[in-house]
């Protein structure tokens, strides 16, 4: 279950078509001569993120979908699958603090990094990724979700960023297989 605005994208199974119609479809009581634009901006966004994740073997992305154009600070979350631990880790930078969490699926690894601002204060960049792992049970796979918080750098959005990635934590850890 998702908090209420949040979007499950199935990139996996959608066409670029569908993705641009369930953002429509969001939208659908948002006056259509005052909005319109933004929301087929932030369809035609959501279809390239969509893309690229497909292509990446993404099999979901949740998005925020309050009123994007309106958000300084934003979180996406990226669900995938990939070999078991050792064929194929996924990569770690030495920034990044990792730890065992305990989560509703069982035990995962999860690594968070901060970075550092970009070239200039207001361009939108990552600023916290937390990436989790779990071992899917009776399979040599494994499940990687990435918990992403985006936005302008400012000190005042801190604790907007701060509140996001505990809500991002918050959902991977209610994550439960079916």
């Amino acid at each position: 279950m998702l908090p209420p605005g949040f979007l499950l994208i199935p990139v996996a199974h959608s066409t670029d078509d569908e993705i641009a119609d369930l953002v429509r479809r969001h939208y659908r009581d948002l006056p259509r001569d005052s909005y319109g634009p933004q929301i087929e901006r932030t369809a035609a966004q959501l279809v390239a993120s969509a893309r690229s994740a497909r292509e990446a073997g993404v099999l979901d992305l949740v998005v925020p979908m309050g009123v994007p154009w309106r958000a300084p600070v934003s979180l996406a979350i990226a669900i995938s699958t990939a070999p078991a631990p050792g064929a194929a880790d996924p990569e770690s930078s030495a920034s990044e603090s990792t730890e065992i969490v305990t989560t509703t699926a069982g035990e995962a690894v999860r690594a968070t990094e901060r970075f550092t601002a970009p070239a200039t204060a207001d361009e939108m960049a990552p600023l916290l990724r937390m990436r989790f792992r779990w071992s899917i049970p009776d399979a040599e796979r494994q499940l990687l979700a990435v918990c992403t918080i985006s936005g302008t750098v400012d000190p005042e959005l801190a604790p907007i960023v701060d509140a996001l990635a505990e809500l991002g934590d918050l959902l991977l850890r209610t994550l439960r297989w079916d």
